[in-house]
């Protein structure tokens, strides 16, 4: 049982390790560009964790980017609009026409899940609205 938790705590420090260390990827911000005349952005990042199964008391538990997830967007009569996927670091930015949008995560192989989805946004011209969604492992 002690191998197996050394083992799957290596792995994930080593998974770890290779997202900070992404080649060709920087922490710096990117420039942002506005928002398309009339349209108003959807922007946020999504994090995975908990990556480790030892928790202590007072500690939160550690958060990843999680990069490649497919969000959908649909209009209030459940039609899609738009879809954008989370780039290396977990962020995702889209323009849309205002409006109100309910945003949920497209399927997904993994065991990984989140309360914070299905969510709805309303979206606003010029401006931007913020969605952060933690997706959880279930490792505890």
């Amino acid at each position: 049982m002690r191998l197996r938790r050394y083992t799957l705590i290596c792995g994930w420090l080593l998974v770890l390790a290779g997202w900070v260390c992404l080649p060709g990827y920087s922490h710096a911000a990117e420039a942002i560009k506005p928002p398309a005349a009339g349209m108003g952005t959807l922007t946020g990042a999504i994090t995975l964790g908990p990556v480790s199964p030892v928790e202590r008391p007072g500690i939160k538990p550690a958060l990843v980017p999680a990069p490649g997830v497919k969000l959908l967007i649909l209009t209030p009569a459940r039609q899609e609009i738009a879809a954008v996927t989370t780039d290396a670091g977990g962020q995702f930015r889209v323009d849309l026409p205002p409006g109100t949008y309910q945003v949920k995560m497209a399927p997904r192989k993994g065991k990984e899940f989140t309360k914070d989805l299905p969510a709805t946004v309303t979206i606003t011209p010029g401006q931007e609205t913020r969605l952060d969604i933690r997706l959880d492992t279930g490792i505890r």
